[in-house]
């Protein structure tokens, strides 16, 4: 009985993580370039189950081992938190300064940890006039941090070269990764390395004023989210079950 608790307990708390994880992704679901996660969970190896006690065994040289009854399920456990690196739709805004981008790669800001990663090209000018992001994290460019200073239009072409005018002010640094799986998130839509090396994309087709859209579908999230409750009262009730059974065993079968 006390294997049934840890059983159902365990159950519900892979169901509490996977619940944490689904409501993360509907909060970032009109994030720019957010990249939702998604749980794996792992049933904990099973137990066979023999009967034993009631096979004839006088007489024989090689008596049968117990019949097999079946198996018994001994809980699950989230065995990963994957990220999603999907691309999201391309929403048009018509702002400048909103940069977009239709191949991989990520735009690479400057933050007190070092070079971090986004996705997110809703981007700022500051009061210094650097090109930054929300949280005010500067974005680099082939020379640094970019300064936009002078007179004239911002453009941005496909291959990333910044104009004010007719003066090219910098070239994005935009970059890819041999496998983004190896990526940490690390808050404010942000990416580290996890121990990579970044690769300069030669070809990034960006789009100034769209933005990508978070890759967060929020019908099926829901849905997803109800089977979860689901399956969490479904483990409650296992645990509810098991603690009548116990208290069956200990105040009226043990006081007999």
């Amino acid at each position: 009985m006390i294997r049934g608790l840890y059983t159902g307990c365990s159950g519900m708390m892979a169901q509490l993580a996977r619940q944490d994880v689904i409501a993360n992704n509907l909060a970032n679901v009109s994030t720019p370039g957010f990249k939702k996660d998604v749980t794996a969970v792992q049933a904990f190896p099973q137990m066979r189950i023999r009967r034993i006690g009631d096979i004839p065994t006088r007489g024989m040289a090689h008596p049968p081992g117990p019949p097999l009854v079946g198996t018994l399920g001994t809980g699950a456990a989230i065995a990963e938190i994957a990220t999603d690196y999907s691309t999201g739709n391309l929403q048009k805004t018509e702002n400048s300064l909103d940069l977009a981008l239709k191949s991989d790669g990520y735009f690479v800001v400057e933050t007190p940890g070092g070079e971090r990663y986004t996705r997110n090209g809703a981007f700022k000018l500051n009061d210094e006039g650097l090109l930054t992001t929300d949280q005010g994290y500067p974005v680099l460019g082939s020379a640094g941090p970019i300064q936009l200073e002078g007179e004239g239009e911002l453009a941005v072409d496909s291959q990333g070269n910044v104009m004010l005018g007719t003066e090219l002010v910098d070239t994005l640094r935009i970059v890819r990764f041999e496998d983004p799986r190896s990526l940490v998130k690390i808050g404010d839509n942000l990416f580290e390395s996890g121990g990579q090396e970044d690769e300069d994309v030669l070809n990034p087709s960006v789009m100034q004023g769209f933005l990508e859209t978070s890759n967060v579908n929020a019908v099926r999230e829901m849905v997803e989210l109800i089977t979860v409750v689901r399956a969490y009262e479904a483990n409650q009730k296992i645990v509810q079950a098991e603690d009548q059974m116990l208290d069956a065993a200990v105040n009226r079968v043990g006081s007999l």
